[in-house]
């Protein structure tokens, strides 16, 4: 028997809309053939699955805790506080002419991220619980670690007040768009790391503050980290 075209038009619209071919089938009896033909095929395609963006070895997002990671000593301890001033040397004191140092190689590792085109698709945040940001910004300006730049300038992220560290980050990946597998954290307190690790960050422990060993080796777990979250391989290997 052969259908004529309204009648397969009707089936192809009855079919595609509403997905119950049994009640097509029973209703057009005399096109048993037109209905089997299209029934098998116009199966429900399943849609595509998205590719997923495989990890770089370098993380997308830096990030420092400041206070006995970055500098000492920490800014509750500091005698007077803001304005701070910068003598010919480099050298940051607060009002009260105590000196701020920075700790380890605070200086080498922010310069490299200044100026080294590896880092040049990476972000960089602090994220400190101070309940001084009112010292700790202005200092964070005295500081020059590459020509022009400052401590400041260099970080498009900052998260400086009290609270947990958890919420801070969230912050940050919302504004910066970067989820949080794809970020690093330096932090001399063990409770810090101890919160933020189960976010996914990977998180570097540092009690003497940040040295170019932490430094180093927080790199290499990040990269282990990432590369088996691609299967053994890193973004650069694709």
């Amino acid at each position: 028997r052969k259908c004529s075209n309204k009648t397969a038009d009707a089936f192809i619209l009855v079919f595609n809309c509403s997905g119950r071919a049994m009640h097509v089938h029973r209703k057009f009896k005399t096109c048993r053939g037109a209905v089997r033909c299209l029934y098998s095929t116009n199966q429900p395609q399943l849609a595509a699955r998205p590719v997923k963006q495989k990890m770089s070895p370098v993380p997308k997002l830096v990030a420092f805790d400041l206070d006995g990671t970055l500098w000492n000593p920490e800014m509750y301890e500091l005698w007077g506080g803001a304005p701070f001033r910068r003598d010919k040397e480099g050298r940051v004191y607060d009002s009260a002419n105590q000196r701020i140092d920075l700790i380890g190689a605070t200086a080498d590792i922010l310069r490299e991220l200044a100026t080294d085109p590896k880092w040049k698709g990476t972000q960089v945040a602090y994220v400190s619980r101070t309940e001084y940001p009112e010292r700790a910004i202005p200092c964070l300006k005295a500081f020059i670690i590459a020509e022009a730049t400052s401590m400041f300038d260099l970080a498009p992220h900052q998260e400086i007040y009290p609270g947990s560290k958890t919420s801070h980050f969230k912050k940050i990946s919302r504004a910066s768009g970067i989820d949080f597998e794809e970020m690093i954290f330096f932090d001399n307190e063990r409770w810090n790391i101890t919160d933020c690790s189960p976010l996914g960050i990977t998180c570097v422990y540092t009690p003497e503050g940040l040295t170019r060993r932490h430094w180093e080796e927080g790199l290499k777990r990040y990269a282990a980290a990432a590369a088996k979250r691609n299967g053994g391989s890193t973004a650069e290997d694709s």
